[in-house]
């Protein structure tokens, strides 16, 4: 007859394989090097969270933890203690691990970061140089002054508070929220809703398919602002900005709580349309949607 009792060295064995696997161990990352202060540094690969900020040092540090299974290669220039102007860092995991590393990132104010992952929060602070990043879902947040900022995400939130002299971004389904001021703006988003406060503005192109697009700053003097949705809601408010105001929907409708002046029938009785003078007319805003309702309030 075959016992029915199980060795209880068997029984731990089996709860011990069943057990939860504890979280995977960690490796750190601590990277420092002297660099030219326009050093250019790119950050690319399996990353959970990446914090960049500028400082007033000629020298580049990059810490953080990596899971044990990721690798990380850098490119830093040739030997010796000479300044660099280039430095590389990519970071490869098992397509089984997650990416979970946590890298902090000093630069000095001048330097360009371009840095891209997949799932992934950016916050930047700092960066009077060039700023490139790319994410497909996270967050990626800055605040600073940099000279030129792009930034690409499909479903991750952007939030920009600062004056970048030049800034473009382009969301799927992700939100845009810009606090401060631009010289040459540029947004693209699908489905995400942007929304401008704040600051001055001289040249802003704002294009988006279902998103809404609120427009809050002041329009410099010979400036110009253009909304443009498809069926998305446009808001423009009204602060201290001279504008000619010309609004246009096909189907939609045009809401105007600034003056007493009303909207006109569009092209062959389809839609409506608007065309307003506010002040001295410094500056120029063209409000265009096909299907999304126009509103001009203060």
């Amino acid at each position: 007859m075959i016992s029915s009792r199980i060795p209880l060295a068997v029984l731990l064995a089996a709860a011990l394989t069943a057990a939860p696997v504890a979280s995977e161990a960690q490796q750190k990352v601590d990277i420092r090097r002297a660099v030219t202060r326009d050093v250019y540094v790119r950050v690319n690969g399996a990353f959970g969270s990446l914090r960049v900020t500028g400082w007033d040092k000629d020298t580049i540090v990059l810490t953080g933890s990596l899971p044990k299974t990721s690798r990380l290669d850098g490119s830093v220039g040739g030997p010796g203690t000479a300044p660099v102007a280039g430095v590389k860092f990519y970071i490869e995991a098992p397509a089984s691990t997650n990416a979970t590393g946590t890298l902090e990132l000093f630069v000095p104010f001048g330097a360009t970061v371009w840095a891209k992952s997949g799932s992934a929060t950016m916050d930047v602070t700092g960066i009077t140089g060039g700023l490139d990043l790319n994410i497909v879902g996270g967050a990626i947040t800055v605040n600073g002054n940099p000279r030129e900022l792009n930034i690409e995400s499909m479903d991750g939130a952007v939030t920009v508070t600062g004056s970048p002299t030049w800034m473009r971004a382009k969301t799927a389904t992700g939100d845009v929220t810009i606090r401060g001021s631009c010289t040459d703006l540029g947004i693209t988003t699908v489905s995400g809703t942007v929304n401008i406060r704040d600051g001055m503005f001289e040249r802003s192109r704002v294009e988006s398919v279902t998103g809404g697009i609120s427009f809050g700053g002041t329009v410099g003097r010979a400036g110009s602002v253009l909304l443009d949705s498809h069926s998305g809601a446009i808001d423009l408010v009204i602060g201290k900005s001279s504008l000619d105001i010309e609004a246009t929907t096909i189907t939609g409708s045009i809401t105007n709580n600034v003056t007493t002046r009303r909207p006109t029938p569009g092209r062959e009785g389809r839609g409506e349309e608007l065309t307003l003078s506010l002040g001295t007319g410094d500056a120029r805003a063209t409000l265009r949607s096909f299907k999304g309702n126009i509103r001009l309030v203060r």
